[in-house]
Order: C-alpha cells, then sequence, then structure tokens
C-alpha cells in the first residue's frame, strides 16, 4: 500500500462510526456463542485505533478476555497509539505488527489463521495491482469458520490525491470473480450500499465455510486466482478511465455552470489522476 499524503486516520472517543459497529456486532456474535474459548481478530490497517475504543461498552471483561487482538497498520506511530488503547482492554493477548499492507502475509506467522480479519475504510489506499492478492491472502488466513469483514466509502469527501474509492457494483464483481476464481460454487455474498450524511459506503462479509474449497485448493488456487482478479480489475479501471474521460471533455466544452457540476469536476480530476497512475503503475 503505497502511503497517500492526504490520508490520515480517523479518532475520535466520543463517535463510534458505523462500519466498526456493524464489525463490532459481528464479533459480538463470535463471542456469544456457545464453546467459543477464543476469537483471534486481525484488525489490518487499525489506523489509530478507532475500532476498539468502545469496546469497554460493547464486550464484557469476560468476552475481551476471549480475544487475541491482532493489529497491523504501515504507520508505526499508528500502531503504537493502538497498541496503547489496546493494553487497556485487557485482551487474552496482543500483538501489534508494522509492515506494508500488501506484505502483511509475509510479516505475519506462517501458518496462523484467523478467526476475524477486519479491513475498513482502507481498500480505496491499496494499489489496484496490489488489491486481489491482498484479498486472497485474507481468505488463505481464515479459520474454517473465519469472517473477513471488508468496509469503504464509494466517495472520499474531501478528495484525497492518489486514493482510488470502488462502488458497490464494482466490488460485487471483483468479489465474485475470486470465489469463482478459487473454485467455490454457489455463494454470492451480498455486497451492501449505506447511505451517510456526507457519502455512500459499502461492505461484504465473507464467510470461510461458505467457500466449500478446502485449504489445500485455496492454496494451490491463489496465483490463478489472483491473476483472474487483477484481469477484473484492470477491466474496470480502463472502463472508468473512458468514462472519466468523456465526461471530463463535456466539461471542457460546456462549462461547470452549477455548484454541483464543480464539485463533480474536482471529484473528476482526482479520479482520473488516481486510474491514470494506477494504470501506470500496473503496466
Amino acid at each position: 500500500m503505497t502511503t497517500i499524503a492526504d490520508s490520515s486516520a480517523f479518532k475520535d472517543s466520543e463517535r463510534v462510526l458505523p462500519q466498526h459497529q456493524a464489525a463490532l456486532t459481528l464479533l459480538q456474535a463470535r463471542l456469544s456463542t456457545p464453546d467459543t474459548s477464543h476469537v483471534r481478530w486481525l484488525d489490518l490497517a487499525c489506523g489509530r485505533g478507532q475500532i476498539i475504543l468502545s469496546l469497554q461498552d460493547n464486550l464484557s471483561p469476560a468476552a475481551r478476555a476471549r480475544v487475541e487482538y491482532w493489529a497491523y497498520d504501515l504507520n508505526q506511530e499508528y500502531a503504537r497509539e493502538t497498541r496503547k488503547t489496546a493494553e487497556r482492554l485487557a485482551f487474552a493477548s496482543l500483538e501489534t505488527k508494522v509492515g506494508d499492507l500488501s506484505d502483511f502475509d509475509r510479516i505475519l506467522p506462517p501458518g496462523m489463521l484467523f478467526d476475524f480479519i477486519t479491513l475498513t475504510n482502507t481498500v480505496h489506499e491499496i494499489l489496484p495491482g496490489r488489491l486481489a492478492s491482498l484479498l486472497v491472502s485474507c481468505i488463505a488466513r481464515l479459520t474454517d469458520t473465519g469472517t473477513l469483514f471488508v468496509y469503504d466509502m464509494e466517495r472520499i469527501k474531501p478528495p484525497e490525491l492518489g486514493a482510488l474509492p470502488w462502488s458497490r457494483d464494482d466490488v460485487r464483481r471483483i468479489v465474485l470473480r475470486m470465489l469463482n476464481a478459487l473454485g467455490s460454487r454457489g455463494y454470492h455474498p451480498e455486497v451492501g450500499r449505506w447511505n451517510h450524511r456526507s457519502t455512500n459506503g459499502w461492505n461484504v462479509q465473507l464467510q470461510r465455510q461458505h467457500l466449500s474449497v478446502a485449504r489445500v485448493d485455496v492454496s494451490a488456487r491463489a496465483a490463478a486466482a489472483t491473476q483472474e482478479i487483477g484481469e477484473e480489475i484492470l477491466q474496470l479501471l480502463n472502463r472508468r478511465l473512458d468514462e472519466c474521460r468523456t465526461s471530463l471533455e463535456t466539461l471542457t466544452v460546456c462549462g461547470a455552470e452549477t455548484a454541483e457540476e464543480q464539485e463533480d469536476k474536482e471529484r473528476l480530476l482526482f479520479e482520473f489522476w488516481a486510474l491514470s497512475r494506477a494504470l501506470e503503475q500496473d503496466k
């Protein structure tokens, strides 16, 4: 994951983001399942620890004592801040790792599996050429009943130079292409769209038990699946660039007369750069 200078990690102790509430509800359900002795949770791109700030109110001490929490982030200061918050929550265990997001599979211990993996508010920062391998690696790191929860925004406000948000429909195509390439049949997880005050968001949950593909087969198909997903992503990028170019050409000829058109022009200019950059780096 290449650093985007305009991007910053959100932290507000008095606010619970809806995407974090959704993720923690899944965690609550898993911890409430009878005979669950522990839950190993990998919080990818943990940022400043916003997702765990409310856990004292949402999980009992006994429940938190069954969570093995792994925090991973590119930014060492963010990881240190998350660890400081996590130390007060009395988890069963706590690990923090620092590194590029695309390297997480190599940095974590070999064979370490997770019951719950979260990736929130981050996909727009990931180079499209690395997104495929990241998703496949997450699937490979899930336990037999593990869950991957991914959430991001369809638009970034204010825009971040180099950020490339995805739409709900694009994500659906990427996810279904991945599952098909891994050999999963009949599993079609919903990709939701959520209306927020300033933008829309999307989310998807991937349940490992519904893939109906043996772990050894996932490993065997990982490289081919990564290539297939990459091809799907490339098609989406080229289509979006064509659409973006057409819209900008219209604005060049006709101008932006309203405030809404002016805002759209700014968004398209940011998107044109992000798409051009992504396609250039994919060569």
